[in-house]
Parts: structure tokens; C-alpha cells; sequence
């Protein structure tokens, strides 16, 4: 998957509201439970595009959406979002 978006400040994976982390896992509730806190809210530039050269990074997903093909995410691009102070993919799109 292409574009990962971030809005959580306090993610260690986030960096300027693009997701670094190598794998990302969804569960049924549509929380991501790859999310790691890295104990402060990160001063974050504005959003910025992905770079061209950025390695394809696996989405697993147990959600019941209409991307999850076999427990992996194929939408082209997610962004994770704050909902009630957790991590949530808001690409979701229920079966």
C-alpha cells in the first residue's frame, strides 16, 4: 500500500502525517493495533506527500469492510484518525 496517512501526533511511526511503520494491522473494530505512543505529541509540519520512492507496507485487516480481501487491506491508500483517543483507519467502508 502506497499512501499511509497518520493524524495521531503521539505515534511513533508517524513523521509529518505519513505512516513509517513497515507493517500495519487493523482489527474488527477498525482500531490499528500497530499503533505504538511515543509519549508526546510530536511538533509536526503540515502535511506533506509521500516520497515516490516509499517501499510498499502490508495492511492486514479483520474489519468487515469492502477492502479486506483474505484479511489484507487492498484500498489503495488508509489514513488513521483519533476517535475517541484510539487509533482508527477512517478508510473504512463496511461490507
Amino acid at each position: 500500500m502506497f499512501d499511509l496517512k497518520c493524524k495521531r501526533k503521539n505515534c511513533l511511526y508517524n513523521k509529518d502525517c505519513n505512516c513509517t511503520a513497515h507493517r500495519i494491522e487493523v482489527n474488527k473494530s477498525t482500531k490499528c493495533t500497530t499503533y505504538e505512543d511515543c509519549g508526546y505529541d510530536k511538533q509536526e509540519k503540515d502535511e506533506i506527500p509521500q516520497p515516490p520512492s516509499r517501499k510498499n507496507t502490508n495492511v492486514g485487516c479483520d474489519a468487515k469492510c469492502i477492502f479486506n480481501d483474505n484479511h489484507t487491506c487492498k484500498a489503495n491508500g488508509i489514513s488513521v484518525m483519533t476517535n475517541d483517543f484510539s487509533p482508527e483507519c477512517c478508510t473504512f467502508m463496511p461490507k
